[in-house]
């Protein structure tokens, strides 16, 4: 699979398609945890860097489910 775009700006601190180790099942983990991780931050900064985490995982499920046809 290509790289999907919201992931390119990280693809250089990572090895190449790194990202397509990850089972369905991890990235639903890590949305779910960063999410609800974000809601209990009283920092708004990094309230903000958790739900963008949260979206980067978001979008390699998507880019996965893709894949498969969806």
């Amino acid at each position: 699979m290509d790289t999907p775009d919201g992931l390119k700006a990280h693809a250089a601190d990572y090895k190449p398609q790194a990202w397509e180790q990850y089972t369905m099942d991890e990235l639903g983990h890590w949305v779910h945890l960063l999410a609800k991780r974000a809601e209990h931050r009283d920092n708004p900064e990094k309230k903000a860097k958790d739900l963008y985490d949260a979206r980067n995982y978001l979008t390699m499920m998507h880019e996965k489910l893709k894949a498969m046809g969806g």
